[in-house]
């Protein structure tokens, strides 16, 4: 214990000095190389700023440039710093020397600042790792070319960095051998009282809950010794306490989500959360017994002494029906569990709410049926109309083609079902590919409306639209499905506005950021007690027109899913006898297809 206490402190000195060393090193060798890069590639910069640059293009076309060049680089050769770590080379275009500061200098390496300069450009780059810093830039004149390449071996810079390295190695170890020194005798201190601790855990740990250790110290060690001895107290005080209390708190907190109540043996209650009394509908601070809790519930013939024999009993679906706020489907389930060291029994009611998932299976059920019956009633037609055709042969050619013109608009009639459904399976599972754009708004309506004119005319209809916005106005939405929705509603305007009646359609600012989109008519309206289903699926006002109009009874279920997915609104307020109204929200950003479902770029 106390040498690997020890070696670990020593480690962690010796870790922490190194790093703290290291880092300092790392950041002033950083510091120098970064502080020579600058200074070599400005000093170049601003004697190439002054006169050294114009007195080079002077030279440039005249007669044995590279030697007038260099001429010029050493008369300015403390602009430009340099000196024995520090040469220049005048190349050509290929970077063949010219001349140069060093003698009989042969070649030079082609680095990335010579390539920039070959193909015009000003080499300055430097990069981290080379062995050089280096310059390259191109003088052009009208006869003559060349580049002139400056080189600095680094040598300076290495030698302040080595002279550095030396002084942290120094520093380092003087470091290293306090670290030891201060850890030997920290572990030496600290090691002690821990391994007394140790040897009472251990005691603790075979089960002697009596052994309490001795204190003499106020630090830290001292409130870890007090806490220990103290724990060792609460534990031998506690234990059996606890081993009845974890069970029961753990089964309770468990359910905490569902309405959840315990009792005793003999039916008092333990604890009742909140949620048991709400689903019950009873007082907040009621305190109910077992038999009162499962009257409550309608289940007086679940008893304690049925539960002692059974130990668990699962009833999967009840209904609540005494409850004030809404009837209620929950599932039950009663268990026993054991306390006070198995010497009693208690009892645990947990009751989870399952009536959406009761009401969208009688959904499914009711769509299923509805299905089944718009299906059969074309089926049923068809099948009519082809045995009446196959079982006679003699039949006059124009009541065959109406037998088959039958079957023909039945089976549209069916395909229209099939798609509409479709359309709402991919609505539902979010798999609806969009593919939103901006446009105008405005234009589509006026488009639709142009369009959809020829229609009402044939009823006698009046058609008309207006939109007084002056701006363009713009929506981000997927066009196809706006113009889907926009032709079922005035197309159901349409078809449920008797013969010569007057169809308005308008467009609107709505706030800040939306627009809405009107539709009005004046056929046979809606009556009131209808109006909060007709976006039910296969809901019809009045079946036989509906049926007569070609209708699926999906239109208007397929359009608020659609607006809905592009955070819209819609809505119908409509008078019997007097004409329906619909109105459209849409947001000038409806961000349709952001929230995971399909969409098209």
């Amino acid at each position: 214990m106390y040498k690997s206490l020890n070696s670990k402190l020593v480690l962690i000195f010796i870790v922490f000095i190194i790093t703290v060393m290291a880092t300092v090193g790392i950041f002033l060798t950083n510091s120098i190389y970064e502080y020579y890069k600058d200074n070599f590639v400005n000093r170049i910069d601003d004697a190439l700023d002054g006169a050294a640059l114009v007195r080079i293009n002077d030279v440039i076309d005249g007669e044995d440039y590279p030697e007038k060049i260099k001429e010029v680089m050493l008369a300015y050769s403390s602009a430009f710093g340099l000196d024995n770590y520090r040469n220049f080379y005048v190349l050509d275009g290929k970077a063949d020397i010219l001349s140069s500061s060093v003698e009989n200098a042969k070649e030079v390496k082609l680095t990335e600042n010579v390539l920039s300069a070959m193909n015009g450009r000003t080499g300055k780059e430097q990069s981290f790792g080379s062995d050089v810093f280096d310059y390259a830039f191109c003088v052009t004149g009208e006869t003559n070319s060349c580049i002139v390449y400056i080189v600095d071996d680094m040598t300076e810079m290495q030698m302040l960095s080595f002279t550095l390295f030396s002084i942290i190695i120094k520093a380092l170890i003087i470091g290293l051998v306090i670290a030891f020194i201060m850890a030997f005798f920290l572990a030496k201190a600290i090691t002690l009282p821990i391994q007394n601790i140790t040897k009472g855990a251990q005691r603790i740990a075979s089960g002697d809950y009596s052994e309490r250790l001795a204190n003499r110290s106020r630090d830290e060690i001292g409130t870890l010794t007090r806490n220990f001895n103290s724990m060792a107290q609460f534990i031998e005080n506690n234990l059996d306490a606890v081993s009845g209390e974890r069970e029961k708190l753990n089964n309770i907190v468990n359910r905490l989500e569902a309405g959840v109540a315990a009792f005793d043996e003999k039916g008092l209650p333990l604890h009742l959360n909140p949620n048991s009394l709400k689903m019950l509908s009873l007082p907040e601070h009621t305190k109910p017994n077992f038999s009162e809790l499962t009257a409550a519930m309608g289940l007086a013939d679940v008893t304690m002494k049925k539960l002692k024999s059974e130990k668990q009993l699962h009833i999967a679906e009840h209904t609540l029906s005494d409850v004030k706020t809404r009837e209620l489907v929950v599932s039950v389930d009663f268990s026993t569990f054991d306390y006070e060291n198995g010497t009693k029994t208690g009892f645990i009611v947990v009751m989870q709410d399952i009536t959406d998932g009761a009401v969208l299976e009688k959904s499914r059920r009711e769509f299923i049926a509805n299905v089944s019956h718009e299906l059969r009633t074309p089926l049923t037609s068809i099948k009519g109309a082809t045995e009446t055709v196959l079982e006679d042969d003699e039949m006059p050619p124009e009541i065959r083609k109406k037998f088959l013109e039958i079957v023909d608009n039945e089976s549209d009639r069916m395909t229209r079902i099939v798609k509409d459904l479709l359309v709402l399976s991919r609505l539902d599972n979010r798999r609806m590919t969009w593919s939103p754009s901006t446009f105008d708004v405005n234009d589509t309506l006026e488009r639709m409306c142009a369009s959809l004119l020829p229609e009402a005319k044939v009823h006698g209809h009046e058609l008309t639209y207006f939109c007084e916005l002056a701006d363009k106005c713009a929506i981000y939405a997927d066009k196809e499905r706006i113009e889907q929705v926009i032709a079922n509603i005035i197309g159901n305007a349409i078809k449920y506005t008797p013969d010569g009646g007057k169809i308005e359609v308008s467009l609107t600012k709505s706030g800040r950021k939306g627009y809405e989109i009107s539709v009005k008519d004046n056929g046979i309206g809606i009556p009131e007690q209808d109006i909060e289903h007709l976006f039910e699926r296969f809901y019809r006002v009045d079946k036989s027109r509906s049926v007569k109009a070609g209708g699926t009874g999906l239109g208007l279920s397929i359009a608020k899913e659609i607006v809905d997915a592009h955070n819209g609104k819609i809505t119908v307020a409509s008078k019997e006898g007097e004409g329906t109204t619909v109105k459209i929200f849409l947001p000038s950003d409806t961000r349709v297809g952001e929230d995971g479902e399909g969409r098209e770029n």
